[in-house]
């Protein structure tokens, strides 16, 4: 059977932003290619390595953990292996059928019982902290690529689109000015209405004097100061 347990739920916290924490925290922390998707149940999260799982026959196994309601203010978290499953037909999965977690190709050399474990210390401490607690992010210190997004406050990596950091829980958008429709922090211009999301200053302050300026100005007509 998988090796599950049942966490009391903090303010703020619901089945969706559990279920990116995870995806975050095996992304970052194991280093493994990950999915989350929403089931009929709650959401499943699943793990596998990135590089070689194509190569060998038989590397379609996947590290597979299951979020959903188990009372009005608490979660069950199942973690368990099964065969990868294609994100397109998910919606219509209802409980995952769960098998042992293995020593297989989808965690390598793991021991069968520390993965959970620590997965387990994981989910509590995100909920003991109200989804402010952060791992040492892999991604502190590097870019996004395509389809990525930098959050702003822990720096972890997310993928395009997501709603909230599945790191620390930062909401990952921001509203137009013109429109008020949400878009992603990367975007430059919104794509509901056109309004240039980045625009430059209309004034500065100069940092010798404090008189304000132009935003184009040169040379403070104040003071001289250069702000080339």
């Amino acid at each position: 059977m998988a090796d599950s347990k049942i966490f009391k739920l903090s303010d703020g916290l619901d089945v969706e932003k559990i279920g990116q924490a995870i995806q975050g925290w095996l992304r970052e922390k194991k280093q493994l290619h990950t999915e989350v998707m929403q089931t009929n149940e709650g959401y499943l999260v699943q793990a596998k390595q990135e590089d070689s799982w194509k190569k060998v026959v038989g590397m379609d196994s996947a590290v597979q953990v299951q979020i959903f309601k188990a009372g009005e203010d608490q979660i069950m978290v199942n973690v368990g292996s099964g065969k990868w499953i294609d994100k397109a037909g998910a919606a219509t999965i209802g409980m995952v059928a769960f098998a042992p977690l293995a020593v297989t190709a989808a965690i390598g050399a793991w021991n069968q019982k520390k993965l959970p474990e620590e997965l387990f210390a994981f989910v509590e401490q995100f909920i003991m902290s109200g989804g402010k607690s952060v791992t040492v992010s892999m991604a502190a210190s590097q870019s996004a690529h395509d389809g990525e997004i930098v959050c702003p406050n822990c720096k972890a990596i997310n993928a395009e689109g997501a709603k909230f950091c599945a790191s620390c829980g930062t909401k990952l958008g921001k509203e137009c000015p013109n429109c008020h429709a949400q878009v992603g922090l990367n975007t430059k211009f919104c794509p509901n209405c056109g309004t240039d999301l980045n625009p430059k200053p209309k004034e500065m302050t100069c940092p010798d004097c404090q008189h304000v300026v132009s935003a184009d100005t040169k040379f403070c007509p104040n003071c001289g100061h250069n702000f080339s």
